[in-house]
């Protein structure tokens, strides 16, 4: 059963241009699901229409069946869609855990704050380390540690990625999505990654969907993507 459904979108930055075209995907519990596609296809325009940040124009993006476009972004985050953006996404005069500790927003969130920090500080070794220490000291990769850390602190009921490798050495992604791997696998609930490295993208995903101008073109498993000579051809330079 579908827990999130984006049906038939039609949105933009303007009411003279939509840069999406009657997208339509969904994603049940437990799934993982990737957008690919070159730049400026709308990808992050997507994430943008999901977290309240873009309005639609037609269409409706629904959660256990209840529209969410109509509500504002921080609401949407109390329901527990949570996006882990490209850039930003911590508070650099804050210490780590001044980070961790504020994003706490609901009630279940609140009850399970230790258990949570405690999972974030497991996997995410170097901010355990340094959690005294203001979020502005940290490298590019310990920093997209502690933004997903703060989504994980927040109780995501669907996690959004919005191309987290953005400026970081490939070693450091691969240690990343690594690290995401095991952690999406704890927490069991659905992913949505956008992300520019698109091998990363399939082999963290188990399905896909091909974004280009703004509509979907092709969709099929990680696997049949990845061995699409279109998807070669096209995305990945094979």
């Amino acid at each position: 059963m579908s827990v999130f459904q984006y049906k038939n979108v039609y949105a933009g930055y303007s009411k003279e241009m939509d840069v999406l075209h009657g997208i339509s995907f969904s994603l049940e519990e437990d799934s993982r699901i990737a957008l690919i596609g070159a730049n400026g296809a709308g990808k992050s325009t997507i994430m943008k229409t999901i977290s309240g940040l873009v309005p639609l124009r037609e269409g409706e993006i629904l959660y256990q069946g209840e529209r969410i476009d109509t509500l504002w972004p921080h609401e949407i985050v109390r329901k527990g869609i949570i996006q882990v953006p490209e850039e930003g996404g911590t508070f650099p005069n804050l210490t780590i855990e001044e980070n961790l500790n504020i994003s706490c927003i609901n009630k279940k969130a609140k009850s399970h704050f230790e258990a949570n920090r405690d999972m974030v500080y497991d996997m995410f070794a170097p901010l355990k380390e340094k959690r005294h220490m203001m979020a502005d000291s940290l490298s590019g990769g310990q920093r997209k540690m502690l933004s997903i850390g703060k989504a994980i602190m927040g109780e995501p009921e669907i996690l959004l990625l919005d191309d987290i490798s953005m400026g970081l050495a490939p070693k450091v992604v691969e240690d990343l999505y690594r690290q995401l791997k095991e952690l999406v696998n704890h927490l069991k609930k659905p992913v949505l990654v956008v992300e520019q490295i698109m091998e990363i993208a399939l082999q963290f995903a188990d399905y896909g969907h091909v974004v280009q101008q703004g509509r979907i073109v092709l969709s099929g498993t990680s696997e049949e993507l990845l061995n699409s000579e279109e998807v070669k051809r096209s995305y990945i330079g094979g």
